[in-house]
């Protein structure tokens, strides 16, 4: 296995150093997210070079992802809900509902998307095709920032859509964010190729960041999967935590706690003493690895027993008629996991509907739309109010001890790929 461009990348020492002051966190400072596509729990945790990446960091094994397709998982970790959304075609979600860029905004916290394969910043169009014509490169489905429109409307905040290309730049000048969401193109996150080609291109792009002390000091980085591949079973995925801000006792080791891409805001809300959007971002479990420094007690959601997590619930983005419903009021009574209500863009945007009922109420239940058959566990609404207080333990498995057992995959194939590390574009022949 020839590493020679990735060699000559790490040759050269890079230091991060933020141009513009950040804003200190309780248990980090940099918080990035890499998004892998489609695989089955059981079959990631078997991989090879999957395995080595936990070794460096903590295993998040009792995730579960929202529902499928791809797209409402990516909407659902910026807006603390997916709104019944079904399917990957293009969406345009109004102004007034409010994402993880207002919450970051409100305390002058830096935030970039980084997208390979987008052709230029800000980029609107569904897709792009590849250099060689094989097939799409980057799709807007895999970038959650485009689908809003006060992200979309608004081109200062549209500029910081950006390029894998602008993250390297901004690696070698120092400018890295202190928020990002990362989504490789379709063929280095899997979705177009297989589990084991993405798995070592990743394991090469994180181990390349993760020998940088500078670049990974105080940083937490989330490497998860979207969603499962196997429709039928309980939607659970790989995620693992991993960078600097893991103390090197908590390196290999496995966090049992219940997570949903929900907690990923909450994680942020409770780190930065960060306000909440009033949805299902507040409840949501945080990271344990930082609740043990802020001191946050979390919990486990009652209705996990029946949950399948593979249909959407009904909603305002869901294409099926019989599966319409408008967008839901948040709950501005909430208080979230950083100690604050709800965010004053949030609450102005909805102030005159404060009376209307909501399926949001703190208590961290999640919900689908069933398995097809019945749908126990969809949304239901109640009167706005202060959530309720909490007393699950934090650690359950969902669907039983036996639960990660009954997941089906499949396997992989060996290929040829590249990502651009530190500027250099990364080869591994095989």
């Amino acid at each position: 296995m020839l590493f020679s461009a990735l060699v000559a990348a790490l040759g050269a020492t890079v230091a991060i150093a933020a141009s513009t002051p950040y804003v200190p966190g309780k248990a980090f400072d940099r918080f990035f997210t890499i998004w892998l596509e489609n695989q089955d729990y059981d079959r990631v945790i078997k991989n090879s070079y999957m395995k080595g990446l936990v070794k460096e960091g903590i295993l998040l094994s009792n995730y579960i992802a929202q529902t499928h397709p791809s797209q409402p998982n990516y909407i659902a970790s910026i807006a603390g809900d997916y709104f019944g959304l079904n399917h990957d075609d293009v969406i345009h979600i109004p102004e007034n509902i409010t994402t993880v860029v207002d919450l970051l905004d409100s305390r002058g916290i830096s935030w970039k998307g980084y997208f390979e394969g987008i052709p230029g910043p800000g980029y609107m169009n569904a897709a792009s095709t590849a250099k060689d014509g094989s097939g799409w490169d980057y799709v807007s489905k895999h970038n959650p920032f485009v689908s809003f429109n006060s992200i979309s409307f608004n081109g200062t905040r549209l500029a910081n859509i950006q390029s894998f290309a602008d993250f390297d730049d901004d690696l070698k000048k120092n400018e890295l964010p202190q928020f990002a969401h990362m989504s490789p193109n379709m063929m280095n996150d899997g979705h177009n190729t297989t589990l084991e080609y993405a798995a070592v291109c990743t394991d090469t792009y994180v181990r390349s960041l993760l020998k940088d002390e500078e670049f990974m000091k105080n940083t937490l980085l989330l490497v998860t999967y979207d969603e499962s591949e196997t429709y039928s079973q309980p939607n659970k995925i790989v995620s693992i935590l991993l960078g600097g801000a893991i103390p090197k006792n908590k390196k290999g080791t496995t966090d049992e706690t219940f997570y949903t891409h929900y907690s990923i805001l909450s994680t942020l809300q409770n780190n930065w003493e960060l306000p909440n959007l009033g949805r299902y971002d507040v409840g949501a479990n945080v990271f344990d690895i930082v609740a043990q420094k802020t001191g946050y007690k979390n919990h486990h959601p009652s209705s996990v027993a029946p949950l399948n997590n593979s249909l959407s619930y009904a909603g305002a983005l869901n294409n099926l008629p019989d599966k319409w419903k408008a967008y839901p009021t948040p709950n501005m009574q909430l208080i979230g996991a950083g100690g604050k209500g709800i965010e004053r863009t949030t609450k102005l945007n909805w102030v005159t509907r404060e009376k209307d009922t909501t399926p949001y109420d703190g208590t961290g239940q999640v919900f689908d739309g069933g398995n097809g058959i019945s749908d126990l566990n969809m949304p239901f609404y109640k009167a706005q109010a202060p959530a309720p207080n909490i007393t699950y333990p934090p650690h359950y498995v969902v669907g039983g001890k036996n639960s990660a057992g009954r997941l089906r995959g499949f396997g992989g194939r060996w290929g040829v790929f590249g990502w651009g590390v530190l500027g250099v574009w990364v080869v591994c022949v095989f």
